[in-house]
């Protein structure tokens, strides 16, 4: 494994862990800063429903995580590896959608 993609992985795992625990504290209802940065005030334009908001924050988290482990512990980046990049690309690109038009 090349160090870029051990690297990305650490980044992905890192990023992945600090999404998760701020969705959480944001369902558990505890205010901190890290529950409150970046959340969108007003009106959205998407009807939200509990199963989005699972899809969107947990699965995917938790997925993201599985995955990075995964390439870590066999020492091999391959299509897993791969995929990771693929889904932080997707994430990014619905979330600046979502952040800017919606």
């Amino acid at each position: 494994m090349k160090k870029w993609q051990k690297y990305w992985l650490y980044l992905v795992l890192v990023y992945a862990g600090v999404h998760l625990l701020r969705d959480v504290f944001q369902d558990l209802g505890i205010k901190n800063w890290l529950s409150t940065v970046l959340v969108k005030t007003g009106q959205s334009k998407i009807i939200y429903s509990y199963y989005w908001g699972v899809f969107n924050t947990y699965i995917i988290a938790l997925l993201e995580i599985l995955l990075a482990v995964t390439c870590l512990k066999r020492g091999k980046f391959g299509r897993i590896g791969l995929l990771t990049i693929i889904i932080a690309v997707i994430l990014f690109f619905a979330w600046f959608f979502y952040w800017f038009f919606m």
